[in-house]
């Protein structure tokens, strides 16, 4: 699976535009083209902050916080946590697993996240995953 990329695993190609109208929709349309284990911490944040490829990522994105909580993209310390916390409800309805292993992961580095990215959005973080676990777990 991590040699294939999104568009492959998803069998879904996009059409190629002459023109993007954004950097964003562009970066997206070369992201999926890129093999999973090539992948960067950014274009997982990117990819996952806008609901792409999540069910392929979400492993992955899920690895790198276990090494580093605090993994950077482009963006700031943190931002793919940031990112990751921000999945919607649905999609952890049928990834409790995942959902666990994230929570009991943010648990073990709570003090690294406050200390890092500050302790109101440590606590932002926390709702959303509390709120998702509360739903489904």
């Amino acid at each position: 699976m991590l040699e294939k990329s999104i568009e492959q695993l998803e069998n879904n190609y996009w059409k190629k535009e002459s023109e993007f109208p954004t950097t964003l929709i562009e970066k997206c349309f070369e992201y999926r083209k890129i093999k999973l284990s090539e992948l960067s911490t950014e274009q997982i944040r990117l990819l996952i902050s806008q609901e792409i490829g999540i069910d392929f990522l979400i492993e992955i994105a899920i690895k790198k916080l276990e090494q580093n909580i605090i993994a950077e993209g482009n963006l700031y310390e943190g931002d793919l946590l940031d990112s990751v916390s921000k999945i919607s409800t649905e999609f952890w309805s049928k990834n409790k697993f995942e959902l666990k292993k994230l929570k009991t992961i943010i648990e073990k580095n709570k003090e690294t996240i406050k200390t890092e990215m500050g302790e109101k959005e440590y606590e932002r973080i926390w709702e959303r995953i509390k709120a998702s676990c509360q739903q489904h777990i």
